[in-house]
């Protein structure tokens, strides 16, 4: 996820009737795989987790209380909850969210104290340290046969690992797509979606518009150049792995160097800079999902949430714009519902996150607020015909790859150190375009950090 309140993540859709999930091998260039591990060798000591039961939340009075760090998807847990109650009267509930960096501050404070919510909806990676600590329980045995038994992407479940066990359940996903507006494209002359980076470089000019003056008013291809955060780099690692390559690579000891300035990320970057300097895009002019539903661009990368925003912002819209998956493979992460140790009814806790499991609700999550079922073993064929434009995001090419977040705390660092010096060289278009051995000097500074920050973790090798 980025430091906005857009996940870090991947849609993990491969197939007509499968939701989620890598499909099988390619010959395409592959991205580098997920890691091998996702947490410490060692396994961590926990509370035992009570089994399911006939009756979980028996007849007393209960109240769950649900905290996340999504506020639009605050509506599905609430119809989760009244669907919940239906089947067991005796429980009502509250649900807690704010923005995502506030949510991970007051989890930071109420998990120690033991006044977190009942189920706590966030990424392993994040709670690992929370884990350690024994305030987290692990999967009830039916829960963690769910999870391992099939029914998620391999690479979902890798990313919810830690300490040699499964601590949340899978529910939601965020992933990136190409948005490409259908009007512009036949006006161009473009007859197909675009299928590889060739074929989205090679449109990307054909698609932009510019005044008398020779100012751009459309852009042929809206790039992130800018933002806080982390954001920026993660755009750049997406499509860095259509060409096989990612920002650090894991080497056989398990440790990690930088990857990213090698030929693919120059000619990578050349390609920002480049579009930059001949007018295909501009920092004059709108960016983002802002611009593609102001039509201020003919095609953008982005995540699934821009689907219902564009129903709300941008409804004439509808109808004139497809989705398209990234040729190669995307970036995963994975929001997982958890029971904290000190949860007042953890049987109850486990059960209603069995509910959100069900195919209802995990529906629900994509009709409400955009964001995609965790699951790989859905039925999405009757919601694919109803929602055309999620095609990109539910229908993945054969051997699509999945890259999850390394497992290392000091990746977002990396991460975000490497997003303010994209940002700056962006800016610097007019210099570095055209120029591989500058831009060759420049990867090779930045990813002299990156690996001095993994030395001094500890995690660097070759």
């Amino acid at each position: 996820m980025s430091s906005t309140n857009r996940m870090k993540g991947l849609v993990l859709f491969a197939s007509l009737a499968i939701a989620v999930g890598a499909c099988g091998s390619s010959a395409t260039p592959a991205p580098t795989a997920a890691p091998t591990a996702a947490g410490p060798t060692a396994a961590v000591t926990a509370a035992p987790t009570p089994a399911p039961t006939a009756d979980a939340c028996g007849t007393a009075p209960i109240t769950l209380n649900i905290w996340g760090g999504y506020p639009e998807n605050d509506p599905v847990w609430t119809t989760a909850g009244a669907n919940f109650k239906k089947l067991h009267p005796n429980v009502d509930f509250t649900v807690f969210s704010t923005d995502l960096r506030g949510f991970e501050q007051k989890l930071t404070t109420a998990l120690p104290s033991n006044t977190a919510g009942d189920v706590v909806i966030r990424t392993t990676n994040f709670l690992a340290r929370f884990i350690d600590q024994g305030l987290l329980l692990p999967l009830p045995d039916d829960l963690k046969a769910a999870v391992t038994g099939g029914g998620y992407n391999p690479a979902v479940v890798q990313d919810g690992s830690y300490a040699n066990n499964q601590w949340g359940v899978p529910l939601f996903t965020g992933g990136t797509a190409v948005y490409y507006n259908t009007d512009m494209y036949t006006a161009a002359g473009i007859t197909a979606a675009p299928a590889s980076m060739a074929d989205l470089i090679a449109n990307a000019p054909k698609l932009a518009v510019k005044d008398a003056s020779g100012a751009v008013t459309r852009s042929g291809w809206s790039m992130r150049i800018s933002g806080q955060g982390s954001g920026v780099a993660e755009k750049f690692w997406i499509l860095l792995l259509q060409s096989g390559k990612t920002l650090i690579k894991q080497t056989a000891d398990g440790k990690w160097h930088a990857e990213y300035n090698g030929p693919e990320g120059v000619k990578l970057f050349q390609m920002y800079v480049d579009f930059l300097k001949n007018g295909v895009d501009s920092p004059n002019i709108d960016h983002d999902a802002k611009a593609f539903e102001t039509l201020a661009t003919a095609q953008f990368l982005r995540e699934s949430w821009v689907i219902p925003e564009i129903v709300t912002n941008a409804p004439t819209l509808v109808g004139h714009y497809s989705t398209v998956a990234p040729p190669v493979g995307d970036i995963l992460t994975v929001e997982s519902a958890f029971v904290p140790t000190a949860a007042a009814n953890p049987a109850c806790s486990w059960e209603f996150v069995r509910f959100l499991r069900a195919q209802d609700q995990q529906l629900s999550l994509v009709k409400t607020s955009g964001w995609l079922p965790a699951r790989n073993d859905l039925d999405l064929t009757s919601f694919l015909t109803d929602n055309p434009t999620f095609t990109g995001f539910l229908k993945r090419p054969a051997g699509f790859q999945l890259t999850v977040t390394p497992p290392i705390a000091e990746f977002d660092e990396i991460e975000t150190k490497l997003a303010t010096h994209l940002v700056d060289g962006y800016a610097d278009f007019k210099n570095l375009s055209g120029s591989p051995d500058k831009i060759q000097t420049l990867l090779n500074t930045w990813a002299a950090e990156t690996d001095q920050i993994l030395k001094d973790a500890g995690h660097f090798g070759q």
